[in-house]
C-alpha cells in the first residue's frame, strides 16, 4: 500500500474512532503499523472485545514507532495509561506511568480524576471531572471522558447526591464523548438510585449490545437488579454473558465481577470475590462488592456449573 494511501485510510480511521464507530476503525487499520495506526488500531481492537493487540503493544513498548519524536511518545503514554483506567487497570496504570518516569501532571483532568476515584479520594475525583467539563472544549479525542463520568456518577451517588450526579451526566453528554454507552450505564444507575429499576434494566442491556469494554459493569449491574426482584434465571443470563466475555477480555475487573455474581448466585464462597476487591484497592469498588454480597440471598444451592478461569489479567 502507498504511503499516501496508508496515511488517509488512517485519517479516516481516526475520524471514525471520534464518531465512536471503534467497530470500523479497527477494519481499517488491521494491519497498519504506523504509530498512529497501532495506537488507535490497538485501542479499536480493545474496545472491540480483542485486547491481544493492545497487550503486545504495552508489552513491548522498546519497539513503539513514536519513541523517536518526544510529543508522539507522550501522546502514546497518556493514551495508553487512559485506556488501562478505563479497563479499571489502576495498578496497571499506575505502573506504566512509573515505567515511563511520566508526571500525572501532564495527564488529562479525566485521567486525573479516574484515578482519584480509585484510590478512595472522592472530592478529587469529583474536582477533576468539573474541571474537565468547564475546560471548553467540544467533542474530541479524550479516551478517559465517558469512563470519568461513570465513575464521578458512582461516586456522587454513593454520597446520596442523586441530583447532582444527573446534573453532571447531563453537561457530561453535551461534549458527546466517545465510548458514549458508559454515560448509558452511569444513567442506569441514577435510575436505580430513584427507583426507576425497569428503565434501568432497559438502558443497561442496550449499553451492551455495541462496544465490550465497560460491560462487565453493565452486567454486573444487571445481575444485581434481577437478583433483587428474585429473578434468577435473569441474572444467571447475566454470568453467561460475563463468562464470555471473561474468555475474550479477562481483565481484572471483568474477573471480578464474574466472580461477584457468582457468589452473590451462591455457585461459589464470597471468600474469593471479597480476597480480589481488596487485592485491587480501589475502595468505592470494594463497598460495592462487600454491599452486593451482604444483600445476596445465601446459602442458595448450586445449580450449574461454569468455567473456571485465572483471576490474573491477560492484558499484558
Amino acid at each position: 500500500m502507498a504511503r499516501v494511501e496508508a496515511d488517509s485510510m488512517v485519517s479516516r480511521a481516526i475520524a471514525l474512532c471520534l464518531r465512536d464507530r471503534w467497530t470500523e476503525a479497527a477494519g481499517l487499520l488491521a494491519e497498519n503499523d504506523s504509530w498512529l495506526g497501532e495506537l488507535f488500531g490497538g485501542l479499536a481492537e480493545l474496545w472491540d472485545g480483542r485486547s491481544a493487540r493492545f497487550g503486545a503493544s504495552l508489552t513491548e513498548r522498546e519497539r513503539w514507532p513514536s519513541r523517536t519524536v518526544r510529543r508522539c511518545l507522550d501522546d502514546q503514554i497518556a493514551s495508553y495509561v487512559a485506556a488501562l483506567l478505563v479497563l479499571g487497570e489502576r495498578t496497571r496504570a499506575e505502573k506504566l506511568l512509573a515505567d515511563e518516569a511520566f508526571p500525572e501532571s501532564r495527564l488529562r483532568d479525566s485521567e486525573r480524576s479516574l484515578l482519584a476515584a480509585m484510590r478512595g479520594q472522592p472530592a478529587l475525583a469529583i474536582d477533576f471531572a468539573y474541571r474537565s467539563l468547564a475546560d471548553g472544549s467540544g467533542p474530541g479525542y479524550d479516551l478517559g471522558a465517558s469512563a470519568m463520568h461513570l465513575s464521578a456518577v458512582s461516586v456522587l451517588l454513593s454520597q446520596g447526591r442523586s441530583a447532582e450526579a444527573r446534573e453532571l451526566l447531563t453537561a457530561a453528554r453535551a461534549k458527546a464523548p466517545t465510548l458514549a454507552h458508559l454515560l448509558d450505564i452511569a444513567e442506569a444507575r441514577i435510575d436505580v438510585a430513584v427507583g426507576e429499576t425497569d428503565r434501568a434494566t432497559r438502558r443497561l442491556h442496550a449499553a451492551t449490545r455495541g462496544l465490550a469494554v465497560g460491560t462487565d459493569i453493565a452486567w454486573a449491574d444487571l445481575a444485581d437488579l434481577a437478583l433483587r426482584r428474585n429473578d434468577r434465571v435473569s441474572a444467571e443470563q447475566a454470568l453467561d454473558a460475563l463468562n464470555a466475555l471473561a474468555a475474550a477480555m479477562p481483565t481484572g475487573r471483568v474477573l471480578l465481577h464474574r466472580h461477584l455474581v457468582r457468589a452473590c448466585l451462591g455457585e461459589e464462597p464470597a471468600g474469593e470475590c471479597l480476597w480480589l476487591a481488596r487485592e485491587r484497592d480501589q475502595p468505592l469498588e470494594l463497598a460495592v462488592v462487600a454491599e452486593r454480597l451482604a444483600r445476596s440471598p445465601r446459602p442458595v444451592r448450586r445449580t450449574r456449573r461454569h468455567a473456571g478461569g485465572s483471576s490474573a489479567s491477560a492484558v499484558r
